[in-house]
């Protein structure tokens, strides 16, 4: 008979068997042949000992298949079974396709069978499953418990396991060196790369390398992280929250420069993973209570009542890992919670230099001195005033109102809840800015938030994740010892906001659209439709309109509207003729033009109709 009862012929099995059952690794079927007590005995599969046993499982039916959910040890003692091949093979093939991992004979005297028959051996060999035998003296019973017992042991150590990573993580947590030491912990007990961004997306802190191991070397993440936060512990883990600094060209360090995007530049230790900004942006838009997931990818919300941050996973997080994420939030969260508390005294204190630079008697010299004290270094700035939540007025009515407070058709994707910009406190949305912003320059006053940022600042990007469904208005770049002129500007254009439900820039080659906002939309509409309803009357599809308003958008030139719309320049002009003789004006008289040009734009302004095809 093929039999091997030795531990030392057992393929890899190891020495001991029982000591096993402590350290936290699944049982195998190695363990069980191991232990004396059990008498097993391996008769085909020696080679396959390495398998994992979840489950002990006693049945003499000849079809068990049904009743097993994978990984057990299945013992029988043959009572049924035909010891025939074809009966064999059909039997083993059935346990087999049930995910088995090995198959048990029980011996005895008084039972069917002392020793394996041949058709069962032969049978167990074909289809790679490991068969054993159970002395004569051992109930199934001895096995059963052996095989729960070790599986309760490895839980055990599982869960005793977890509570020492907590407990490390906790005590990183303590140390009062920032978000850093709790990461590297985490990443030294799991392997897996963690990353902490602001609600912008920007890096705050990482831990783990590239790779997703755990300390390895990651360096510092140069202009992608803001400031780095302490001296950091040379494996991978950089840290860092304060305002960032702005080096003049508008690309600030805190990764929202001229681009937009709101993505870190520096080195890897540093970056947003490929793949995670748009789990990023999706937790962000859902808020507090979003989280999201991908393949080798995760980011969960941190903060307590308000999203303060993100933490991205990145790797994939086993079972035993995963009893510890939610607890890896919890003490993130708090200490992303003790930062805005403790930023209050920063906070004041750019709030009062940012005072000293709207002062009208500031002068060049003293406005650039305010600058250096923040940390930033732009030529030129521009105010933002941001007004109270448009929430208690209803939503507004246009398209882009309706975007920006959050009462957008579902096909156009969720608001940005993140930062309940529509609810939170002036204190609040000042706070998160002061962080947002380059030089943290922002304060509340009259009960509206004001902000001085670099000119290269994507503050539109800025607004729309932090102050959602709030009016803004938005001053012209200025010298820095002129930014009161600017606030001036800003805070004009706040009411102007809450009516397009907007920011509005000034400057921004919209003025015609400022100025009929202010007028009642049933006139405006009543006058867009005096001119353009004979054009859409006929052609319903929009092409006289559209070409229409093209025509004038491009400053009245043919080529340039045949450009625009992938027309003929002859068929351009024929539309024009056409739409002429509808209403009765003439291209070459400058009274006409206008009034078409203002039928066009008020009807985009009364948000009734965008002049387009269909």
């Amino acid at each position: 008979m093929d039999t091997v009862s030795s531990p030392a012929a057992r393929g890899g099995g190891r020495e001991r068997g029982a000591a096993r059952d402590t350290d936290g690794m699944p049982v195998l079927l190695s363990d069980l042949v191991a232990r004396p007590e059990l008498q097993l005995t391996v008769v085909t599969g020696q080679e396959r000992l390495d398998r994992p046993v979840h489950a002990a499982h006693v049945s003499e039916l000849v079809r068990p298949g049904p009743w097993l959910h994978g990984g057990e040890l299945l013992m029988t003692i043959g009572l049924v079974l035909p010891m025939t091949e074809r009966a064999c093979r059909e039997y083993v093939a059935d346990v087999a396709a049930a995910g088995t991992s090995a198959l048990a004979l029980g011996l005895g005297a008084e039972l069917p069978y002392q020793a394996a028959p041949a058709p069962l051996r032969r049978a167990t060999a074909e289809a790679g499953l490991p068969l054993l035998t159970v002395g004569g003296q051992v109930p199934f019973l001895a096995v059963t418990k052996a095989v729960f017992a070790a599986r309760a042991a490895e839980q055990r150590a599982a869960v005793e396991a977890a509570f020492e990573t907590h407990r490390r993580l906790t005590a990183a947590a303590a140390s009062g060196r920032g978000l850093a030491p709790t990461l590297h912990a985490w990443a030294r007990a799991t392997g897996v790369r963690t990353l902490v961004t602001d609600p912008l997306g920007r890096v705050l802190a990482a831990g783990g390398d590239g790779d997703g191991g755990a300390g390895g070397p990651g360096g510092d993440s140069g202009d992608g992280v803001g400031v780095v936060d302490g001296e950091g512990d040379g494996d991978g883990v950089v840290d860092g929250d304060t305002p960032g600094r702005d080096d003049g060209d508008g690309d600030d360090r805190n990764g929202v420069g001229r681009d937009g995007a709101g993505r870190n530049h520096g080195g890897a230790a540093g970056e947003l993973p490929p793949g995670s900004v748009e789990l990023v942006e999706r937790v962000v838009a859902g808020g507090i209570r979003a989280s999201a997931r991908a393949p080798g990818l995760e980011v969960r919300p941190l903060g307590a009542g308000r999203l303060r941050g993100l933490l991205v996973l990145v790797g994939e997080v086993g079972a035993e890992a995963r009893m510890l994420v939610s607890g890896l939030v919890s003490l993130l969260s708090l200490e992303l919670e003790r930062r805005h508390l403790a930023g209050e005294p920063e906070r004041r204190h750019r709030a009062a230099l940012l005072g000293r630079l709207l002062s009208p008697e500031v002068t060049a010299a003293r406005a650039r001195d305010v600058l250096a004290a923040a940390g930033l270094s732009a030529s030129a700035v521009r105010a933002v005033t941001v007004g109270a939540a448009t929430s208690d007025e209803g939503p507004a009515t246009s398209g882009e109102g309706r975007a920006m407070s959050g009462t957008a058709p579902a096909a156009s994707g969720p608001a940005p809840a993140a930062s309940s910009g529509e609810t939170a406190p002036p204190g609040e949305l000042a706070a998160a800015l002061a962080l947002a912003v380059p030089g943290g320059l922002v304060r509340v006053r009259d009960g509206q938030v004001e902000a001085v940022v670099g000119e290269g600042l994507d503050i539109h990007r800025v607004l729309t994740r932090f102050a959602p469904g709030r009016p803004a208005g938005i001053g012209s770049p200025v010298p820095p010892h002129a930014a009161h002129t600017s606030l001036r500007e800003a805070s004009g254009l706040v009411e102007v906001s809450r009516g397009l439900g907007r920011p509005v820039e000034a400057g921004g080659g919209d003025s015609a659209r400022l100025l009929l906002s202010l007028g009642e939309r049933p006139a405006l509409a009543g006058y867009a439709d005096a001119l353009l309803a004979p054009l859409e009357t006929a052609a319903p599809s929009g092409d006289l309109v559209e070409t229409l308003a093209t025509w004038l958008d491009a400053g009245c030139s043919w080529d340039e509207t045949s450009r625009r719309l992938g027309l003929h320049r002859h068929t351009v002009r024929n539309r024009l003729d056409k739409a002429m003789r509808l209403t009765g004006r003439r291209l070459d008289n400058a009274d006409d033009r206008f009034d078409l040009w203002l039928a066009v734009r008020a009807r985009r302004a009364a948000g009734d109709h965008t002049p387009g095809r269909g």
